[in-house]
């Protein structure tokens, strides 16, 4: 996933190490404390035994859920992983008391962007501080659960 995002991001002047810090600068075991916590969820998707996407929610600063890390393998999308993931995320978000979800995105993922407002998302304020190289392609979105 940060591979490709950095191949892509790099297209729009986006320098690949300060996306794969503000972006992927977890480990794997810090993702999983992060998506183990109270208030999130973390979902995978599987086509033909291997995972062909993921999703997940955490609770952002502000109390808000806030939907991350979704992504479907290129040789997976138009399969209904993603709208899998969406709705398994969003019930999380339910079961879990939010009443709000927001995200960030990059204006290059027109697919994604499709999905989002397919589900009702709307473009909204920044919502958290982003690298000055990120600000020309990024787009927050929310909607209301």
């Amino acid at each position: 996933m940060g591979k490709w995002d950095a191949e892509q991001s790099s297209r729009f002047g986006v320098p690949e190490v300060e996306l794969l810090e503000y972006v992927y600068g977890h480990t794997v075991d810090t993702l999983m404390e992060k998506f183990r916590q109270p208030g999130a969820g973390f979902f995978l998707a599987r086509a033909d035994g291997i995972v062909a996407g993921c999703a997940g929610y955490s609770k952002s600063d502000d109390g808000i859920a806030e939907l991350q890390k979704m992504y479907v393998r290129t040789e997976a999308r138009g399969r209904g992983a993603a709208k899998g993931l969406m709705t398994a995320c969003l019930d999380g978000m339910r079961d879990d008391g939010y009443d709000r979800v927001q995200l960030e995105t990059v204006s290059f993922m027109r697919g994604a962007i499709a999905l989002y407002e397919s589900f009702g998302f709307k473009p909204c304020d920044q919502f958290r501080e982003i690298p000055a190289s990120l600000q020309p392609i990024t787009i927050f979105m929310e909607r209301k659960l």
